[in-house]
């Protein structure tokens, strides 16, 4: 299987709006072959593999924006006046947090299912996050978005599972 999709968020400065998205998978259920049908160990054997972008838009609105707020009272001499100041800074480059997954696996099952072993690698990196960055004090403001480092995960599951008695007592593990 395959897929490509293009999102779009108001959320980001304009030069970085869109994100493209694609994504792709494949599996070879390897005993349906016909070389394999005279196995009487092996009841299923699949290898499977996946690969895909996501991304992130999970900010505030309006966050590319130097923001106004119109509730700044002034102070002229004794007197107070309605008044207005920048809240946030801007950013324009402000784009999307993409996540990039990698994953490559194993199912096995054997003497008609009574021992399942099954096993996955992955790997998942995260850049561009969407974070508020702090700034000094003297510009007049505490942080920022944008997109800035990178997490990577990655690791090793697995999972094994047999039948161990049927009948009246049915003994799992």
């Amino acid at each position: 299987t395959a897929s490509i999709r293009a999102d779009g968020s108001s959320r980001f400065g304009s030069e970085n709006r869109w994100g493209t998205f694609p994504s792709v998978s494949a599996g070879w259920i390897v005993s349906d072959e016909a070389f394999m049908e005279n196995s009487e160990a092996i009841s299923l054997l699949k290898f499977r593999s996946s690969f895909g972008v996501t991304g992130n838009n999970n900010i505030g609105n309006y966050t590319q924006y130097a923001l106004v707020d119109n509730n700044v009272p002034a102070v002229f001499g004794d007197t107070f006046a309605p008044g207005s100041a920048v809240s946030s800074l801007s950013n324009p480059n402000l784009g999307w947090e993409t996540t990039k997954q990698f994953d490559v696996g194993l199912d096995l099952s054997l003497f008609n299912d009574r021992v399942s072993f099954i096993y996955d690698y992955y790997t998942k990196n995260t850049t561009n996050l969407l974070f508020n960055v702090e700034v000094p004090q003297e510009s007049g403001f505490s942080n920022f978005s944008d997109n800035i480092g990178e997490i990577k995960f990655w690791g090793h599951e697995f999972s094994l599972n047999t039948v161990n008695t049927t009948g009246k007592l049915r003994w799992t593990t």
